[in-house]
C-alpha cells in the first residue's frame, strides 16, 4: 500500500512538473495556465461537452462556463448546440485552440525527454513497458466499471 501510495504521489507530481514547464515556456502571456490546460485539452479532442471538460478538470460547470465565454471572446473556442442534447452544448477548437494543443504536445514531449536523458536504453524500455502496462490495467478497470467486462 505504501509503494501504491508512493507512485501515485510520484505520477501526480510529474503531471504537475509538466504542466508547469508548458505553461512556462508557452507563449500565450493572455492566458491563464487553467485556460491552457482546458484548450490543450479541446484541441486534443477536437470537440467535448461542458460537462466532459467540468468533469475531466474537476471545476464546476458555472466555471467552466466563465472561462468558455472568455475564450470565446478571444478566438479559441466555438460553443454549438449538442444535436443529441439540446440542454448540452459542444465546444469546438478553433485553428489557435488546435496549435495550442500541438505546442502543449510539443513542449510535453521536450519535458519527458529532458527528465530521461540519462536513463540507459534498457531503463527507458522497462520504464515504457511498465507504463503501458499500467495504462492498459487502468483501461481494463475502466472498462469492467461501465460494465463493458466482468
Amino acid at each position: 500500500m505504501e509503494i501504491s501510495m508512493s507512485i501515485r504521489r510520484s505520477i501526480r507530481r510529474l503531471h504537475r512538473g509538466n504542466q508547469k514547464f508548458a505553461t512556462m515556456q508557452s507563449d500565450h502571456p493572455d492566458l491563464t495556465p487553467s485556460e491552457l490546460q482546458l484548450l490543450r485539452h479541446v484541441g486534443f479532442h477536437g470537440e467535448v461537452s461542458q460537462r466532459h471538460l467540468a468533469e475531466t478538470l474537476g471545476v464546476d460547470k458555472a466555471m467552466i462556463s466563465r472561462m468558455l465565454q472568455k475564450l470565446e471572446e478571444k478566438g479559441y473556442l466555438a460553443r454549438k448546440e449538442d444535436e443529441n442534447d439540446a440542454r448540452s452544448k459542444k465546444v469546438v477548437a478553433l485553428p489557435p485552440a488546435r496549435e495550442i494543443h500541438l505546442e502543449g504536445k510539443g513542449l510535453s514531449e521536450q519535458f519527458y525527454d529532458k527528465i530521461t536523458e540519462e536513463f540507459s536504453a534498457g531503463e527507458l524500455e522497462l520504464l515504457d513497458r511498465m507504463l503501458k502496462k499500467m495504462a492498459d490495467n487502468g483501461r481494463e478497470l475502466n472498462q469492467a466499471l461501465e460494465g463493458k467486462k466482468l
